[in-house]
């Protein structure tokens, strides 16, 4: 009787530990919304300059996405570049190249630390429009005229007529018992 009761408290007390992680978890999965927004934030006012065109790596902008990113900045078999979440030049990870992310923003009130990188979707920095770049664009729209009683989206004033650069936002957030969480989203303009 003395080994199920034992067994019994040891089984709430994993129940008890498997539901704090998961609160953790999505505490911090909720916090990363912050960085994307702080992200946008940054990168609204640039999108329709040149400064957008050059890294800005003290910001964790970059305006191309190497080949071998490793964003988890662990040490990974291949990974080529390395983000710096911890502000350590990559300490432990296998990759030959570290890059910034942006500062980290004021912990939030769970303590969780959150961190972002931009990387523009082009294959080389400057204009996305040079030929002699590859950039993943959005479709401008036909701009196609609307004609009598006819709803036509893709004519609306509201959808610019030009393509607009994809921007990759991803997240880091650190939480209490080492919760690491990453989102990633795109944005484009």
């Amino acid at each position: 009787m003395s080994v199920a009761a034992i067994s019994l408290v040891r089984s709430v007390n994993t129940g008890k530990m498997i539901a704090a992680n998961l609160a953790f978890r999505q505490a911090a999965a909720l916090a990363a919304d912050a960085g994307t927004e702080a992200a946008i934030r940054w990168l609204e006012p640039q999108v329709s300059t040149a400064a957008l065109y050059a890294d800005q790596a003290d910001q964790g902008y970059y305006a191309s996405v190497p080949q071998g990113l490793d964003i988890s900045g662990l040490p990974t078999q291949g990974a080529r570049v390395a983000i710096d979440w911890e502000g350590d030049q990559c300490a432990g990870s296998a990759a030959s190249t570290c890059v910034s992310a942006a500062p980290a923003l004021a912990a939030d009130p769970a303590g969780n630390v959150i961190r972002y990188t931009v990387h523009r979707l082009c294959r080389d920095a400057g204009s996305p429009y040079s030929g002699s770049n590859s950039c993943l664009m959005a479709d401008g729209g036909s701009g196609a005229s609307a004609k009598r009683g006819q709803l036509s989206y893709g004519a609306s004033s509201r959808f610019g007529k030009t393509a607009g650069t994809y921007y990759r936002i991803t997240v880091r957030v650190r939480g209490p018992r080492n919760t690491t969480v990453f989102t990633q989203v795109l944005v484009h303009y």
